[in-house]
């Protein structure tokens, strides 16, 4: 019975994001992830605080790979976009 309940369980899109947030650190490298942390989220925008210039420059180069890597966790459109705050 228990089985079938945990079969058919679909979390919802904020508990995704949640769980795609706790592998930042896997998704841009443990270098990256130091000084670019996800503080939040606007909707389907993934907030970001940068604690180093280069970091946010690295974000803007690769938004698009970092988008994928998240939305592949799910294999969902859970992110559009990356804002730094």
């Amino acid at each position: 019975m228990i089985r079938g309940v945990l079969d058919n369980f679909q979390p919802d899109v904020y508990q995704k994001r949640n769980r795609v947030v706790m592998l930042w650190k896997n998704i841009v490298g443990e270098e990256l992830a130091a000084f670019a942390r996800p503080v939040g989220f606007d909707g389907s925008v993934l907030l970001l605080r940068i604690t180093h210039p280069a970091a946010s420059m690295e974000i803007e180069l690769r938004k698009k790979e970092i988008l994928l890597k998240l939305n592949l966790v799910w294999d969902e459109k859970l992110f559009t976009d990356l804002k730094t705050v």
